[in-house]
């Protein structure tokens, strides 16, 4: 079985490597830590979408919160 990561706003969510990325044939790649101040901002918006009440939104929250 293949895991597929979560998206969001047009980013590839990387929970293990606590990163954001998008690819953009135009611009190339663009990373996003998690630390970083857009990270954060994108990292909240993302939990806020997550629905704790499935096992796969309660996995990410618990990962996310390491």
């Amino acid at each position: 079985m293949t895991n597929q990561l979560p998206t969001f706003k047009g980013y590839t969510v990387d929970i293990r490597l606590k990163e954001f990325r998008k690819t953009d044939p135009q611009w190339g790649m663009a990373f996003v830590s998690f630390d970083s101040p857009q990270g954060e901002a994108l990292l909240v918006s993302f939990i806020r979408t997550l629905d704790a009440d499935t096992n796969e939104g309660r996995e990410m929250l618990i990962e996310i919160g390491g």
